[in-house]
């Protein structure tokens, strides 16, 4: 395999020393770093043609929208897998980030830790640390009480989301009206502690695991 190509999106001093740090000592593979920036400067600074295959991304303020700068690397780098670090106790916060494309979530940086991930991501896995695996696995549990006391029409709602389908043709499949798609779709959200189509999707690949 060729050298894997890396780059760094960090505000915070320490983390950058420490992804720097587990580079370092990673001997698996020949590694590129092919940039360094801060959030803040990604769009101005970074040219198209630096295309990492792994960037190491620190979120690590409430101020910034991690799911955007997710989506915002990906638009510039579709086949780039995305390593977080964050601080965030959340677990729908964290499950946006994963439907946003992040391939894998870390609550601390450890320097041989973080060379077991790189590794995962590059053979085509995923790795959530154990502070995270709890997270969504007692979230995992709790939802899937709550899907089991869905009715059956709201259930219906849910398979059509898997489908794919818009609030649209959602309506043609069971013949109700759009208002009632929003109304039945906003019931199964409050139900399931979320906000959107997406965090559903989310949640629904978490469960058929």
């Amino acid at each position: 395999m060729n050298g894997i190509k890396i780059g760094i999106m960090c505000n915070r001093e320490f983390i950058r020393k420490a992804f720097i740090a587990s580079l370092v000592i990673f001997q698996e593979k020949i590694i590129e770093i092919v940039f360094e920036t801060t959030i803040e400067s990604f769009e101005t600074v970074i040219p198209h043609s630096s295309r990492p295959d792994i960037l190491l991304l620190d979120i690590d303020s409430p101020d910034i929208s991690g799911t955007e700068v997710i989506e915002n690397v990906l638009s510039c780098y579709p086949d780039c897998s995305i390593i977080l670090v964050s601080d965030i106790d959340d677990k729908n916060t964290l499950l946006k980030y994963i439907q946003a494309g992040a391939r894998g979530c870390l609550k601390k940086v450890n320097q041989d830790k973080l060379v077991t991930v790189i590794s995962a991501v590059m053979d085509g896995g995923c790795y959530i640390s154990p502070a995270y695996t709890k997270l969504l696995f007692d979230h995992v549990l709790c939802t899937r009480k709550c899907l089991s006391e869905l009715s059956y029409r709201e259930q219906q709602m849910v398979d059509a989301v898997i489908d794919g389908l818009s609030y649209k043709l959602i309506a043609y499949r069971h013949n109700i009206s759009i208002d009632t798609v929003r109304f039945y779709l906003k019931k199964i959200y409050r139900k399931l502690n979320i906000n959107s189509k997406g965090e559903l999707l989310a949640l629904m690949r978490l469960n058929s695991n």
